[in-house]
């Protein structure tokens, strides 16, 4: 009776074990970097709260599931989402910065990069960090708060650039570099809106042109 009793209970761990080992251990079947671009594409050109999660299973081929439980909910996939494009597709500040010889060149090389990049073919225009948040409703304000933490972490390091151009000597120290910071910043975020309001590039490298010529008066 004993020797019945065990074998019950080996096969009974025979049969459950490796059908759990296969659940927990099933491979995915889609490419995760593939599926946050495609998800990128969606919430740049249409914004986060336009962006439906029929819209996201359509795009990525997914189940809502399959995504769920690759990237957490609807929020948990738009941060993923804004981390690839922080790394893929937008302006390379800190190697500009780094590499720029002097404030005045870092910023200009800024500006210009940053119009290709929002008016690049096949791709949404404007910029993601400015665009995708943009009149979403109260129950989104974390995620416009956040975006808007982001957009000052690109401030703080245009006034820390230029206040390495102040201490490097290229930098006059008697320029308001918080009115210069404020001012480019604000030229930027100008003319993303500018390229989703389909401005031709070469009326916004006038602008830039513009901007640059009054780099003397601060």
């Amino acid at each position: 009776m004993a020797n019945s009793e065990e074998h019950i209970q080996v096969s009974e761990k025979q049969d459950i074990h490796p059908e759990l080992k296969r659940r927990r251990g099933r491979p995915k079947c889609f490419d995760e970097q593939e599926a946050l671009q495609k998800a990128m594409m969606l919430f740049w050109k249409y914004g986060y709260e336009a962006t439906a999660m029929s819209d996201l299973t359509k795009a990525l081929n997914l189940t809502a599931p399959s995504i769920y439980s690759t990237f957490g909910d609807k929020s948990q996939l738009f941060h993923a989402c804004l981390d690839y494009y922080l790394k893929h597709e937008a302006c390379s500040l800190d190697l500009i910065f780094q590499q720029a010889e002097t404030a005045k060149v870092a910023i200009e090389i800024y500006l210009y990069e940053n119009l290709k990049k929002l008016l690049q073919q096949d791709k949404p225009t404007g910029c993601m960090l400015v665009t995708a948040t943009m009149n979403c409703s109260e129950q989104h304000q974390p995620l416009q708060h956040d975006l808007l933490l982001k957009r000052q972490q690109v401030k703080e390091k245009i006034y820390q650039r230029l206040q390495q151009g102040v201490e490097d000597g290229d930098l006059s120290s008697d320029a308001d570099i918080q009115a210069m910071t404020d001012y480019y910043s604000t030229v930027i975020q100008g003319l993303t809106m500018q390229a989703r309001d389909g401005v031709a590039i070469e009326q916004l490298e006038n602008v830039v042109t513009l901007a640059l010529k009054t780099w003397t008066l601060f």
